[in-house]
């Protein structure tokens, strides 16, 4: 058995710096990982690009680590009250509070990254490495470490750091982090595990640490009645004889094998990444590297190719397969020379890459290795389970750990270049960093929950604004009243434009207090823009509206004596304060000798719709006030036209006049909120829109959404849209402006292809997201064809920063809440609040 004292090198510790029995210092950094996921080739080249810039750039020594580690609920609240004023928001702080059973049954985890570098040695006089073959150790006295040695190890560091680039931006670790890792170590996927410390002030900027002390049982000789050799089982049984914690059982793989052919990138060198997603365990890696310059690697290549030349001349007369085994190695040899001599800055890499699973029980922990040899075979790499070696093997993982003949015996040689396309630095991670949870990540296979900080943007100076696309029932409506009611609960404000004909806005809005429902079919409030808007600007929107509604062009006759009148020297002169008054003054002006011609067209035209649209035209009906928490706007019984009416001339010019009253009245709404909400009250206001070609396609609505996209980040504002075809309604300012988009399930396949490239996929390059787009994202399954409730929900998202993932939506954790924006306000209709199933991620 080994103890604590045999592998945990850590002397003293100042704050990231690390001081070792073997005299060794280490500078040790969380690693920022980069964004990877299902982003295109070119993307991925660039992350590739950064990691071969760091090993090209790390010291011999150096050790990479991936953690995982369970998240903290208590972290995950946290972020979901950031910028909240709780006293003021009591029903958000209701739905946090719910949350956390919710968020403790998903038992989210996480990955974190570490990097820790060799800076020095803490004695000049000897070097570590002789310390270390002579077998002796020294004792540290942090207290006599002087602020001289310490800003020369910080020096040294920064060096590194600073040839690395700021790609990952590497922050020191606290000291408590040694302590923290090594109890993670010891209790491995068992009930001891520690959450993972995700954020900053979790640990405590201690200068020093306390090792517990643990038995390593290699084979889990103590589990049989009969003494085994430790070489027969490959399994490690941690314990802790302080703590009443069940032991972590844990073994610990490496690859015996690359394939001979090597690995193509992207798709098939990313051989971490089958880690993820594995049942029951906590799996860790870590990568020892060592790099040699080009120059040396020519030189060694002389010397072998030399050697091998000697040796063919020896068996020129043999009759065997040597001579043929000896002609391939030479090849071989000058394909690897050719390699350095062609790239530039190019250096040879030693790794040795250790996997360590850890289980609460044996039988957990075994079958997490069957599985990951399997999922390796589709890589075709061979994984080995080194029966003798677990411990040792074990130990690499460990900052500052003294070099074992362990290590060498499983390392790997590639040039540089090729090592990079391992990149294991990169996350799939999708959202933002704080913000309600709105679902968890499916595409990591930790159910990471997806922060969506959609008040919190403008303070990053990023836009809030954003769009959803799927098929009926795939959850579009669902997901724009979870924002909305996300968007009151923190005290913010919204307006919806329900189109439906059950009213399931209404529905929802039920549940609001102080709420606003308005049907402009049979209107209580006016949308005149006269009585609307500021008088400076009321002319100008009015005309935005009238004009397109009588079909008149603002440069022609009648159109001209509009415009004339709406500006704010003809609406003083005349006293118009209102559309009747327009209409007044109008036909007043119409019996005026010598100028009646054009306005008696421009009466003609305004008394065909005067009785037909009382919303613009009662006076004896008070203004739209968008001062509600919520307001609900009821279209249903408006005629609008289709996106193809909006988007082909001759079908547009031959739109009947109901369809041109729908789209005015449409479009006022939107101007409404505009002005309402992109000003600067203090209060974030969001626009609902479920038929975007209403606000895409149109002139007013293209404006309205252009400058909800641009300016609503200035004015806590944004904009929410939702189509059944992003490639139709999805252009200009909502194509190019929006950056946060979600896409739900989409059955057919033109609808899908045009989903997922507004997404920012390369169909080309995954045409394998297509079936999982049309067929496994929410799929109906049985006789009824319903979505189970777990898989409810279920769709691709695209964040403010271009990752693309794939997630489930949860809605609110709130029963009531849940309920209310179920779809079918007569039904009782199921929530999305299911759990997710913990599917193998491919």
């Amino acid at each position: 058995m080994a103890f604590e004292r045999d592998l945990q090198p850590t002397a003293a510790i100042r704050g990231h710096l690390q001081f070792t029995h073997g005299g060794l210092v280490t500078a040790n950094y969380f690693i920022n990982p980069l964004g990877y996921g299902l982003r295109k080739a070119s993307d991925k080249f660039d992350v590739k690009a950064a990691h071969h810039s760091l090993i090209n750039s790390l010291p011999n020594g150096s050790l990479l680590l991936g953690i995982q580690a369970r998240l903290n609920t208590l972290d995950v609240l946290s972020k979901m009250v950031e910028g909240v004023d709780l006293d003021e928001c009591e029903d958000y702080a209701t739905e946090v509070v719910s949350s956390f059973e919710r968020v403790r049954a998903i038992q989210p985890q996480t990955r974190i990254f570490l990097l820790s570098i060799p800076v020095g040695a803490s004695n000049s006089g000897i070097s570590a490495l002789s310390r270390m073959w002579r077998g002796t150790t020294t004792t540290i006295d942090a207290a006599a470490l002087s602020r001289a040695d310490l800003d020369a190890y910080d020096e040294k560091a920064n060096e590194i750091l600073s040839r690395i680039g700021g790609d990952f931006d590497p922050i020191p670790v606290p000291a408590a982090l040694f302590q923290w890792l090594w109890e993670h170590y010891l209790s491995r996927g068992a009930v001891g595990d520690p959450v993972a410390p995700t954020r900053a002030g979790v640990l405590d900027d201690a200068t020093s640490a306390v090792f517990r002390s643990a038995a390593l049982d290699e084979g889990a000789q103590a589990d049989s009645n009969r003494r085994l050799r430790p070489s027969f089982v490959p399994v490690i049984k941690v314990v802790q004889p302080d703590l009443v914690f069940q032991p972590s059982y844990q073994a610990v793989l490496t690859p015996r094998s690359f394939p001979y052919a090597g690995m193509s990138f992207p798709g098939g060198s990313e051989f971490l990444s089958v880690l993820e997603g594995m049942q029951d365990v906590t799996v860790d890696w870590g990568m020892r590297i060592s790099t040699k310059p080009a120059e040396q690697v020519l030189k060694n290549n002389e010397l072998s190719l030399r050697r091998l030349g000697e040796q063919m001349d020896q068996r020129d007369q043999e009759v065997s397969f040597a001579q043929n085994t000896l002609m391939s190695k030479a090849q071989m040899l000058g394909e690897y020379n050719q390699h350095f001599e062609v790239n530039g800055g190019e250096s040879e890499v030693s790794f040795t890459t250790v996997i360590a699973i850890g289980g609460a029980s044996r039988d957990a922990t075994t079958d997490a290795v069957n599985t990951l040899k399997r999922r390796y075979r589709r890589f075709n790499v061979e994984m080995t389970a080194p029966v003798g070696a677990q411990v040792d093997l074990w130990s690499m993982l460990i900052p500052g750990s003294a070099p074992r003949r362990a290590y060498d015996d499983f390392a790997h040689i590639v040039p540089s270049d090729m090592w990079a396309g391992f990149v294991p630095f990169t996350t799939s991670q999708i959202g933002d960093d704080s913000g309600p949870v709105i679902g968890v990540n499916l595409l990591s296979g930790n159910f990471e929950p997806i922060h969506f900080g959609i008040m919190e943007a403008a303070l990053h100076d990023l836009s809030a604004s954003f769009a959803v696309t799927g098929e009926l029932g795939s959850g579009k409506s669902y997901f724009l009243k979870l924002m909305a009611v996300l968007v009151h609960d923190m005290g913010g404000q919204f307006l919806a434009i329900d189109r439906s004909q059950v009213g399931e806005w209404e529905h929802f809005a039920s549940s609001i207090d102080n709420a606003v429902v308005i049907d402009l079919a049979n209107p209580t409030v006016s949308l005149d823009p006269l009585r609307l808007f500021d008088p400076r600007i009321a002319g100008e929107r009015a005309l935005d509206s009238i004009l397109p509604l009588l079909d008149l062009s603002p440069t022609s006759g009648a159109g001209a004596a509009a415009s004339n009148l709406l500006t704010p020297r003809g609406i003083a002169e005349h006293g118009i304060r209102s559309l009747l008054d327009f209409l007044q003054v109008v036909r007043r002006l119409r019996d005026t000798p010598g100028v009646g011609e054009d306005y008696a067209d421009l009466a003609a035209r305004i008394g065909t719709v005067v009785d037909r649209v009382p919303v613009l035209f009662d006076p004896k009906l008070r203004p739209l006030r968008l001062d509600a928490a919520a307001t609900v706007v009821r279209s249903h019984n408006l005629a609008l036209p289709t996106a193809e009416e909006l988007t082909t001339p001759h079908l547009y010019n031959r739109l009947p006049l109901t369809k041109r009253l729908g789209t005015a009245l449409y479009e006022l709404v939107g101007v409404a909120a505009r002005e309402a909400f992109l000003t600067d009250n203090g209060r974030f206001g969001l626009l609902v829109g479920d038929e975007a070609h209403h606000f895409t396609q149109t002139q007013v609505g293209s404006a309205v959404t252009s400058d909800f996209s641009r300016d609503g980040r200035k004015h806590l504002a944004a904009i929410g849209l939702a189509s059944h075809d992003p490639a139709t309604d999805f252009q200009g300012a909502a194509h190019n402006l929006i950056p946060n988009r979600f896409v739900f399930r989409q059955r057919d396949e033109t609808l899908a292809r045009n989903s997922l490239e507004w997404l920012g996929v390369d169909l080309e390059e995954a045409p394998f997201l297509l079936q999982i787009l049309r067929e496994e994202t929410s799929p109906p399954v049985g006789q009824g064809r319903q979505v189970p409730e777990e898989r409810r929900g279920e769709m691709f998202m695209r964040d403010a920063l271009n990752r693309i993932g794939r997630g489930k939506v949860l809605g609110p954790a709130r029963e009531d809440r849940a309920e209310a924006i179920s779809s079918t306000p007569s039904g009782k209709g199921a929530t999305r609040s299911a759990l997710p199933q913990r599917q193998e991620i491919a």
